[in-house]
């Protein structure tokens, strides 16, 4: 379960993230199916699911993922020294790489009646929709109930509650 609370927060705090499961395995093998394993943007990973060279490339074929937003399952073989992996185990793994990137956001700067329309399209065409006004009157969702997060206050104040990532697209419509 910590990897998946680990993968919902990183989702919650708009870090891209790899999720890479063994989903088949045979002979003699260091994890088995089910086992998973973390990989964040920066190469970091949380939990194993075999170590050495094998999970080297799984590493870095989730940098891969990442950056074409597109899942792939990679096979490897621990059966040949010359792959780099000096325990041979002699077995074969399938493993499936999943990315999870921030959600799509549309960022509403501005909750008069265009911020209000572009709020009602934002959540039709499945956007995650954040609204934000300095007048906090405006910012509710009697006045906009297609909102997802509700922002009074500043610009500054709206980023910290939902931080600008790859997806997030920013519009401003407000007075003067």
């Amino acid at each position: 379960m910590k990897i998946l609370t680990e993968l919902l927060t990183a989702q919650e705090a708009g870090k891209p993230v790899v999720l890479a499961t063994i989903v088949k395995a045979h002979g003699s093998v260091p994890r088995h199916p089910g086992a998973k394993m973390l990989i964040y943007e920066n190469g970091r990973s949380s939990n194993t699911i075999g170590g050495g060279e094998m999970e080297a490339r799984v590493i870095q074929e989730a940098a891969d993922v990442l950056k074409n937003n597109q899942p792939r399952t990679i096979t490897y073989s621990l059966v040949s020294p010359e792959q780099g992996d000096p325990g041979v185990c002699g077995g074969e793994m399938e493993i499936y790489l999943e990315p999870y990137l921030p959600p799509v956001t549309l960022l509403i700067v501005g909750c008069g009646h265009v911020g209000r329309a572009l709020a009602h399209l934002g959540h039709w065409l499945g956007y995650r929709v954040v609204v934000t006004d300095d007048r906090e009157e405006l910012v509710t969702p009697d006045l906009i109930p297609y909102a997802d997060v509700y922002v009074p206050g500043t610009i500054e104040q709206a980023v910290q509650a939902s931080p600008i990532t790859i997806n997030t697209f920013i519009t401003f419509v407000t007075r003067n």
